[in-house]
């Protein structure tokens, strides 16, 4: 297989030469223009030296909410697991190696992105595509996860717990080969004696805890430690704030919403009404109408008891007047807009849609559209950088920093405005061959690719070449020339204004004779002829 190929091609024969750009940051730092190692270590404090966090080995997260907590918040409140299965689905749909540029899907390119790639390179970077596609070396990717259900799991971890572990584990070499999805619950930072940050690759970084005791060590070689929410405060100790932390409070007011909701239909501890039995009536009598009545009309659950009592008269005392209380869901729809906006979500995007007013819009109405376009290019496009930088920071660039790992279909335009946007730009900056490259696509044969499509240009280019022809004596160029200035002149012989002819004069005619005269003397001849 390829991924055989890819980790099995180092092993025979001498090791492979340095890529183009580590010869050129070597290069660049001999003479002087790049930065060398660091003269001395960091002096800022990264946490607190007083903490007591650090007790049993390791630093523990400084926060109330444990990761139980938050993953048991996940459960019982709908909304967050509705955003966070549809932001884990988004990302999961780019899982697919896909070649053309404007598709959904991941592909391996040259990080020099000025030229391109010669057959070599073009065989490894699909190679690198498979080992993706199968997390690592496999002999059967049906034994493996595959990379869409490896960032799912990802997925999961860094939308619950802000933090996302990566176990890669290394061939012989010291090189990627395989790498695993690791429950980020059970992985904390390790306890250094170190107060600032401690960049070694061989140092113990990060442990598992399983029932308060480290089970297993890790360097940074070994596993990935990665945030998406990081801050500077000495207090953090180095974690992430997840955002169902920054908003405890509200999803706190969202359960009490739906708890209190809830439980107009299975508790009512408030009944809606009094029944008055005035006058007098048997004990007996009432215990047996009071059975009856609690058969009958009892609410679920045994809800909203009607208190029956006996007085002189039958009354019915309504204490349930409307159902306003269901106004609360304004305050739950006010709560779900905070939530989504934490987690830089529209709700239309859970199927929430909201007016401007507040009311219902249809879901394809095109400021709905342009709603779920934007929505993507926030939430989505962020998760999206944060994969492809742990992808090629720990995986990509470890195996060969000649490539590099990216997402492709991201854009906010459909197909037909990306078309259409194209041919402007091969009108004018871009030439054909530049717009096939961004597809993949080779170059026209000829040199024919090489030009930009506008009629202007082309009549420059085209004049540019024929005075080189010239210049160089070519017979065939100046006759070439000669035709077009013929060309030019015919053509301005066209559109250049005719004089108007010159009058001429006439001379007087005598006038001749009316045509009535000539009539009346025929028809005298004609009378005469008659009588003779």
């Amino acid at each position: 297989m390829a991924t055989e190929v890819l980790l099995g091609r180092a092993e025979e024969g001498p090791p492979p030469e340095p890529p183009t750009i580590q010869k050129a940051a070597v290069a660049s730092e001999a003479d002087g223009t790049m930065p060398g190692p660091p003269a001395h270590s960091p002096e800022a404090l990264t946490w607190d030296p007083y903490s007591l966090v650090e007790q049993l080995g390791y630093r523990q997260k400084p926060s109330a909410i444990t990761y139980q907590t938050l993953e048991r918040m996940f459960w019982q409140l709908p909304i967050l697991g509705a955003i966070r299965k549809t932001r884990t689905d988004q990302v999961a749909s780019f899982c697919q190696s896909q070649r053309p540029a404007h598709e959904p899907g991941f592909r391996i390119r040259l990080r020099e992105m000025h030229r391109e790639p010669d057959e070599i390179e073009k065989q490894r970077m699909l190679e690198l595509e498979d080992l993706i596609t199968h997390t690592g070396y496999t002999t059967d990717p049906r034994s493996r996860d595959s990379f869409e259900t490896l960032v799912r799991k990802l997925m999961h971890d860094s939308l619950t717990y802000d933090q996302m572990n990566l176990e890669i584990v290394p061939d012989a070499r010291g090189i990627p080969s395989t790498w695993y999805a690791v429950d980020a619950s059970t992985i904390r930072l390790a306890d250094t004696t170190s107060l600032h940050a401690d960049t070694s690759m061989d140092n113990v970084y990060a442990v598992q805890v399983y029932d308060d005791i480290v089970i297993n060590e890790f360097t940074r070689r070994d596993l990935t430690f990665t945030i998406r929410n990081p801050r500077t405060s000495i207090r953090s100790y180095g974690y992430g704030t997840s955002e169902a932390e920054m908003m405890v409070s509200t999803i706190t007011y969202l359960l009490w919403g739906l708890q209190y909701n809830g439980n107009q239909f299975s508790q009512g501890n408030v009944s809606k009404g009094l029944l008055n039995i005035k006058g007098s009536i048997p004990e007996k009598q009432l215990r047996a109408f009071r059975r009856q009545w609690y058969q009958m009309v009892n609410g679920v659950e045994n809800a909203f008891r009607t208190p029956i009592i006996n007085a002189e008269d039958v009354e019915w005392i309504n204490m349930h007047a409307s159902n306003r209380e269901m106004e609360y869901s304004q305050w739950l729809d006010f709560l779900i807009k905070v939530a989504c906006a934490v987690y830089s979500i529209d709700p239309i995007e859970i199927n929430f849609k909201y007016g401007s007013g507040g009311g219902q819009k249809n879901m394809f109405d095109s400021a709905n559209k342009t709603k779920i376009v934007e929505s993507k290019t926030k939430g989505l496009a962020p998760l999206l950088r944060y994969v492809e930088n742990m992808m090629n920071e720990n995986i990509v660039w470890c195996i060969d920093p000649r490539f590099t790992f990216e997402f492709t279909g991201l854009s906010p335009m459909t197909a037909k405005e990306q078309a259409d946007l194209e041919t402007m730009k091969v009108r004018t900056y871009m030439t054909v061959d530049e717009i096939r490259a961004m597809h993949d696509l080779p170059a026209l044969p000829d040199e024919l690719g090489k030009v930009i499509n506008d009629p202007n240009w082309m009549q420059g280019r085209r004049d540019f070449l024929l005075r080189q022809q010239i210049e160089e004596g070519d017979p065939t160029a100046v006759k070439e020339e000669r035709i077009i200035r013929e060309d030019e002149e015919s053509e301005k012989d066209l559109f250049r204004p005719k004089k108007s002819p010159t009058k001429k004069s006439y001379k007087a005619t005598p006038r001749r004779a009316p045509q009535t005269q000539t009539l009346k003397k025929s028809k005298e001849a004609v009378i005469l002829d008659m009588t003779l």
